[in-house]
C-alpha cells in the first residue's frame, strides 16, 4: 500500500510551505481516487497515457485553467516522487494547460471595495477593521496574516512596519501606511489576553484562514460583493499598477520569486478601455 505519509515529508524536505503541501497532497489524493476508477492496476503500473487523460478529465471537469494548472502541478510532483522512490519505471509528466482567453481581473471594483470597506468599519468592530486594512493595505496572503505576530510589528507614532514570513519562508518587511497603522493600534487597544504571540486572536484563540474567510465572506454577503483575502491582494496589485508604481517594486511588497507572476496584475479591465476611449478627444 501506498505511503502517503512519506510522500508528505518528501514535499516539506522541498522547503514548500504547509498550505502548498496540504494542496499537493489533497490534489494527489483525488488524482489517485480517479486513477483506481480507471484501472484495476496498481500506481506501479502508472504511465504517461493515464496522466494525459487525467488531463483531459480535468479540463472537462474544471472550467478554470488555473486550477486545472495547479491540479497537474500536484500530479507532476506526485509521480515524481513515485519515479524517485522506484514505484514507477519511469518519470511521468504532463504539460500545464495554455491558456488562450485573455487575463481577466481577479480583484474588485472600486465601488464594490468602498462598499464592503465601509460596511467593515460602519460595524466598528476593530478585529475586523483591522483585517481588511492590513489585506488593503500589505496584499498579504491570508497564510501570512494568519501568522503576524505581536513581536513582528514595529509602530511608532509616524510610520511602521511589518515583519512577513511568505512562500519559501523566504522573509520581507512591509512599511504600514497611517491606515493600517490606526487599525492595529486601535486592535491592539482591545485585543483579548492570550498566551499566543499571534496579533489576530478571537474567540477560540489565534484565527485560522478560514475563519477569516468566513469573516470576509458575511460583509461581502450584506453588501452583495464576493470578496476573499485572494482578491484584496490582487486589488491592491492592480491599484500600485494603475498608480505606475514600478512593477519590482510591486514584486518586493507581494512576496513573488518571478517577476512573471507580478506580472500577472498588469491586465486591462473593461473600465480602463472604457476610460480611455471616453477621454479621448479630437
Amino acid at each position: 500500500m501506498l505511503d502517503m505519509g512519506s510522500f508528505e515529508l518528501y514535499l516539506r524536505s522541498q522547503e514548500l510551505s504547509m498550505n502548498t503541501v496540504g494542496c499537493y497532497m489533497r490534489d494527489s489524493k483525488v488524482f489517485i481516487a480517479w486513477y483506481s476508477t480507471r484501472t484495476d492496476c496498481g500506481l506501479d503500473k502508472l504511465i504517461e497515457l493515464d496522466a494525459i487523460e487525467y488531463k483531459k478529465h480535468l479540463l472537462t471537469a474544471n472550467k478554470s485553467v488555473v486550477t486545472a494548472n495547479r491540479k497537474i502541478a500536484s500530479v507532476n510532483i506526485f509521480c515524481k516522487w513515485l519515479y524517485e522512490t522506484g514505484t514507477i519505471p519511469a518519470e511521468v509528466y504532463i504539460k500545464a494547460v495554455k491558456n488562450r482567453d485573455a487575463r481577466q481581473y481577479q480583484g474588485l471594483e472600486e465601488r464594490d471595495l468602498r462598499k464592503l470597506r465601509a460596511e467593515i468599519h460602519r460595524n466598528r468592530n476593530p478585529l475586523h477593521i483591522c483585517i481588511i486594512e492590513l489585506l488593503l493595505g500589505t496584499g498579504l496572503r491570508v497564510s501570512e496574516l494568519c501568522n503576524i505576530e505581536l513581536s513582528d510589528i514595529d509602530i511608532t507614532e509616524r510610520k511602521g512596519s511589518i515583519k512577513v514570513l511568505g512562500k519559501g519562508n523566504i522573509n520581507r518587511t512591509l512599511p504600514l501606511n497611517k491606515d493600517v497603522r490606526k487599525a492595529i493600534h486601535d486592535y491592539i487597544a482591545v485585543r483579548p489576553e492570550s498566551d499566543s504571540d499571534f496579533l489576530l486572536i478571537g474567540q477560540r484563540g489565534a484565527l485560522k484562514r478560514n475563519a477569516i474567510n468566513l469573516i470576509l465572506e458575511k460583509y461581502g454577503q450584506r453588501v452583495g460583493v464576493e470578496v476573499t483575502p485572494h482578491r484584496l491582494r490582487h486589488t491592491l496589485g492592480y491599484k500600485l499598477v494603475k498608480e505606475h508604481t514600478p512593477i519590482t517594486t510591486i514584486q518586493q511588497i507581494l512576496g513573488h520569486d518571478h517577476i512573471q507572476t507580478t506580472n500577472l496584475y498588469t491586465v486591462t479591465t473593461e473600465q480602463d478601455k472604457e476610460d480611455a476611449l471616453e477621454a479621448l478627444e479630437w
